[in-house]
This record gives C-alpha cells, sequence and structure tokens, in this order.
C-alpha cells in the first residue's frame, strides 16, 4: 500500500468516524429520540469498553495465547472482572486489577 492509498484510507475512515458521530448527535438533537430509553444501553458500555480493551490484551499478548500466558495477568484478570461485577463502575475495578498484577509480579516473580 502506497502512501497515497494510506491517507485516502485514513481520510475514508475520518469521514465515516466523523458521520457515525454526527449521526447520533442529529438523532439526539431530534424530537423522536428518547434519551430516557438509552440509559441502560448507555450504563452497559463502560463495561463493555473494558472488557474490548482488556481481553485482547490479556488472551493475545505477543503472538501467545491464553495458555501460555502467566498466572498475574490471568488472576488480576479475574479480580478485575469481579470487582466491576460487585461494584458496577470501572475505574477501582482497573485499579485493583493493576494493583493485583504489580503485587504478584513483585513478590512471584
Amino acid at each position: 500500500m502506497n502512501s497515497v492509498e494510506l491517507w485516502l484510507l485514513f481520510v475514508g475512515v475520518g469521514i465515516g468516524t466523523f458521520a457515525i458521530r454526527l449521526s447520533f448527535i442529529q438523532l439526539h438533537g431530534s424530537l423522536s429520540f428518547n434519551m430516557a430509553k438509552c440509559q441502560k444501553v448507555f450504563s452497559l458500555l463502560a463495561p463493555a469498553v473494558l472488557a474490548a480493551l482488556s481481553v485482547p490484551a490479556i488472551i493475545f499478548q505477543q503472538g501467545n495465547t491464553m495458555a501460555t500466558q502467566s498466572g498475574a495477568q490471568l488472576v488480576a484478570a479475574a479480580v478485575t472482572a469481579l470487582w466491576a461485577w460487585y461494584s458496577k463502575g470501572v475505574f477501582w475495578p482497573l485499579m485493583a486489577g493493576m494493583g493485583t498484577f504489580w503485587l504478584i509480579k513483585f513478590y512471584y516473580f
């Protein structure tokens, strides 16, 4: 892929992303859009983003699969998942998961 095609790809993805966000903003501005109906979806957005960011990083790290991962990552992921399930938030589960990971790395590896 040459540089012109790469720039066209960047511009196309930028226009697509802008169009998606603009359509949602326009939908919010219309009279038929009810914010109360979307509250349940918005409440699930943060855990979905957390899972989308963390699961690939845990399972597929540097070309390895889950079978070759260290136990520290899996234990930290389990602590994060349990804390997120209990607290229904994102920030404190992330802090608990990172703390667990670094404690395990510091004491056992």
